[in-house]
This record gives C-alpha cells, sequence and structure tokens, in this order.
C-alpha cells in the first residue's frame, strides 16, 4: 500500500482531530495515512454507563460521512480499542466498516493480538472482502519474541488472512524521551516473522509529554522529538532487514485520559520544528496570551510562514490581529477572537502533519 516513505499520524477521532486533517492540501495528503482512533463521548454528570454508550451508538452513525468529509475516500486506518465493550467494538466496527464501504471509503480496521476471538472473527470477515486490517502490537507483545511469532503465525493460520493483506504497526506508545526505548523495539521489531510479506510496516512511539507542568512562562521552551530522531537513526543502518513508515502522536501525549476532557488547558502554542517542539506557554483562562506569543512566534526565524500550512496561516492571523485587541483592552472593551483551545489544537496538529509529510518527503 505505501513504503518508508510514509507519515501515519495517530489521532483520536475529535472535532479538532477532524479540521485539522481536512485542512491538508492534497500535495501533503499524498504522504499521509492516517489511524483514528474513536473514544467514547464525554460524560454528563447524570450520564451512567449505558447512557454513553448510547450515545456513540447514535453518533457512529455519522461517522463514515464525517471521515470522508475530513479525508476522502483514501486508505485510512480506523482503531476501536478505546470503546468501552467488546460488544459496543463489534456493533461498531460492523456498522461503521459496512456503512464506509457503501460510501466508498476505504476504512482499514485495527486489531491487537489479545483482542477478543469475537472481535477477530469479525474484522477478518471484513478484511477478506474489503481491504484488509492492520495489525497492531504494542510493548508486552515483544516480552518473548518466539511465542510473539509462534502467536502471528498462529492467528495467520485461524483466522484464514495472510501477510499481504494486513499492515504491521509496531506501537511503543510513551516514549518518554528515552531513545534507547525506541531503539530497543525498533530492533525487536525486526525479527517479526516474515518481515517483508507484510502488505506495510509501521512503526510507532510518541515524545510528547502529558503536561507542560515542566516549561516555562516567558521562555523559549524545546522539546525534543525522540521518535523521529530515532527513526532516521534506525533506519540508516544497514543491517536493517526491513525499513517501517513512521508514525508518532503528533502533539499530543500518546496514552488517551478520558479525565483530561474535564481539565482547562493553559493558552499554550505548540509548535513543531524539524527535530524539537516548540512550546510557548500561556496560562489557564488567559486566552489572550494565544495572541501575543502568535505574535512573537512569527518573528522568529523558526515559524515556517504563513503559506506552509492552514495551521501556519492561522498564527500569522491571530498575530494580526492582537495589536487591535490589546488597543481594545486598554480602552476596557473586552473583544473575541483569540481562539480557543480547539482551534489551536487544530492549528498545531496541521502544522505538525504537514511538516511531518514534507520531511518524510524529501527521505531518499
Amino acid at each position: 500500500m505505501f513504503n518508508s516513505n510514509h507519515y501515519i499520524p495517530i489521532l483520536k477521532w475529535k472535532r479538532a482531530e477532524q479540521s485539522a486533517l481536512a485542512n491538508l492540501t492534497n500535495e501533503k495528503k499524498v504522504y499521509i495515512t492516517p489511524l483514528i482512533q474513536f473514544v467514547m463521548p464525554k460524560q454528563k454528570p447524570n450520564d451512567n454507563l449505558e447512557d454513553v454508550i448510547e450515545k456513540f451508538k447514535k453518533q457512529s452513525n455519522s461517522i463514515p460521512d464525517k471521515i470522508v468529509e475530513a479525508w476522502g475516500k483514501d486508505p485510512i486506518f480506523v482503531d476501536f480499542s478505546l470503546l468501552y465493550t467488546t460488544e459496543l467494538k463489534i456493533d461498531s466496527i460492523k456498522s461503521i466498516l459496512e456503512n464506509g464501504m457503501q460510501k466508498q471509503a476505504i476504512l482499514i480496521p485495527v486489531i491487537h493480538l489479545d483482542d477478543d476471538d469475537k472481535i477477530k472473527q469479525v474484522v477478518c470477515s471484513l478484511a477478506r472482502k474489503a481491504n484488509g486490517l492492520c495489525l497492531r502490537l504494542v510493548c508486552p507483545d515483544f516480552l518473548d519474541s518466539q511465542r510473539l511469532n509462534d502467536s502471528i503465525q498462529e492467528f495467520i493460520q485461524k483466522y484464514g488472512i495472510d501477510e499481504s493483506k494486513i499492515d504491521l504497526l509496531v506501537d511503543v506508545k510513551e516514549l518518554g524521551g528515552d531513545a534507547n526505548k525506541y531503539k530497543k523495539y525498533f530492533d525487536l521489531s525486526q525479527n517479526i516473522i516474515n518481515l517483508p510479506k507484510w502488505r506495510t510496516f509501521i512503526f510507532s512511539g510518541g515524545t510528547f509529554p502529558k503536561n507542560l507542568s515542566l516549561c516555562k512562562k516567558d521562555e523559549e521552551n524545546l522539546i525534543p522529538r525522540v521518535e523521529w530522531k530515532e527513526w532516521n537513526n534506525c533506519i540508516s543502518n544497514s543491517s536493517v532487514l526491513r525499513k517501517p513508515s513512521f508514525s508518532d502522536y503528533t502533539i499530543q501525549y500518546p496514552i488517551y485520559e478520558e479525565s483530561s476532557q474535564f481539565f482547562h488547558p493553559t493558552s499554550s502554542i505548540k509548535y513543531t520544528l524539524d527535530e524539537d517542539w516548540l512550546i510557548m506557554k500561556g496560562q489557564r483562562r488567559k486566552p489572550e496570551l494565544y495572541l501575543a506569543n502568535a505574535a512573537l512566534l512569527i518573528q522568529d526565524v523558526k515559524y515556517s510562514g504563513e503559506n506552509f500550512s492552514f495551521g501556519d496561516k492561522y498564527i500569522i492571523e491571530k498575530a494580526n490581529y492582537f495589536p487591535k485587541y490589546m488597543e481594545a483592552k486598554n480602552k476596557g472593551t473586552d473583544l473575541k477572537g483569540t481562539g480557543s483551545t480547539e482551534t489551536w489544537l487544530i492549528s498545531g496538529i496541521n502544522h505538525h502533519m504537514t511538516l511531518v509529510a514534507t520531511q518524510i518527503s524529501s527521505q531518499p
């Protein structure tokens, strides 16, 4: 389906991520196949488990349409692992994939080796007559390499789908800046059985922190993009059996925590550079700091320019709005237009994906 010169961003299927995808240029989309993870709706105080499940079921009817709207009919990986129950996962896999097929969307379901057999049966049945599947391996799978390879062979034989219809994703998730962890699992992944035969081979991990508590206000905070640096280091090794495609979690923490939905984040700009993330830290409930930091960023040589991406155009629009906002504020008038947590997340993710696609496209 694609080779190592390709990028697989892992995203939650929420409004900001949808908009960030929708505003990518066709030139960059050629180098990208997203992996989207469905998440449960935000739970209200009086909601019980059944209420939240019913909300998701109602929303799921429109998911294929929204995928086509945001991404078109190009291939996209869809992961159901964050849904609450096995029954909900199975129902959602059937309805979303079958509905997607009717709309000619190429939805590739993601499964794990330790998924319930009922989930594997449904996914493999659909995969054989449609678009194949993605097998996602995580760190615990590599505790015993021989056992892992035995489990993979057993899976292939039991469900009657071979490597040529399977995209193999090795996802180490949270790196915490640990380059050794990345290299360890990269090396272990090279021992996966029949590695050259899989339809595609992807390696993923994420360094972006859980929060910005270690970042300082009014200072330049640089967080190394360990996953990008180590991917380049690892694929340059002449002993590599197969080079994987690059994957990361953009500007978000790899581990999804539902409780984070209820926190008020700081008005911080997260801006991806070639080898680092630039964090311009703000404060909670101080949205005007988005504008102030945007005005500083566009004067910095690190800024990619307004024509680089949709996200960069948004940044310069907000920077140019800053003088007008401050003039009104000094006169005692509060203006809107600072942007929200959602719109700044759209900007940051869109810029990140554009930058990585640019980096990938220049790989030899």
